[in-house]
């Protein structure tokens, strides 16, 4: 388990990929260069691995609330009017 705090929310990015080129989307947050992989911050099984079929401007999701990984389903709109998942939880076992 990462000691780090995740970094703070980012907005989509949109990148210009050429045929075959291969970039490593970040699902854990804790990267410098979010929302992409830095081979030493992430572990292989907290990337995503996306290769361009053709030329292509891909939006990669930069908050990481997506549900389409690696890219942007407009998740990030709204995040900082929600109130935090553990305020949420807690809420609920007081009600119990």
């Amino acid at each position: 388990m990462r000691i780090e705090r995740r970094a703070t929310p980012r907005y989509p990015q949109p990148v210009k990929l050429a045929p075959g080129e291969v970039r490593h989307w970040c699902a854990c947050g804790h990267s410098d260069t979010a929302p992409f992989c830095s081979d030493e911050r992430c572990g292989t099984g907290e990337r995503l691995s996306y290769t361009a079929r053709k030329e292509e401007i891909v939006l990669f999701c930069g908050c990481g609330a997506t549900r389409t990984p690696p890219h942007c389903d407009g998740a990030h709109i709204g995040l900082r009017d929600r109130e935090p998942w553990w305020r949420r939880l807690r809420s609920w076992f007081r009600g119990r």
